[in-house]
């Protein structure tokens, strides 16, 4: 199981990447939708979860969030928990 603080490194990561594109939680949110092949697209909340260390996000959408970010899974998160089930 992922740590308090492994989530939270993971949530600053993602805030710092989406910060240096200019992009709001809302903006991020539809961007990582669009690559997103599950049944619920990304929400605001979700970002906001993911980006405060609250959550940690499932691997199909990690996957579409480092395609939105146009980064390797491992860039974001640590390889440990990269295709980790949450």
């Amino acid at each position: 199981m992922m740590s308090d603080a492994d989530r939270v490194e993971f949530g600053n990561r993602l805030a710092k990447l989406v910060a240096d594109k200019n992009w709001t939680a809302d903006e991020f949110a539809r961007e990582a939708s669009k690559r997103f092949r599950g049944l619920h697209d990304f929400r605001r909340c979700d970002i906001s979860l993911y980006m405060r260390g609250i959550q940690f996000p499932k691997p199909a959408r990690l996957k579409a969030i480092c395609e939105t970010l146009g980064i390797e899974a491992k860039t974001l998160a640590t390889e440990v928990h990269v295709g980790m089930k949450h």
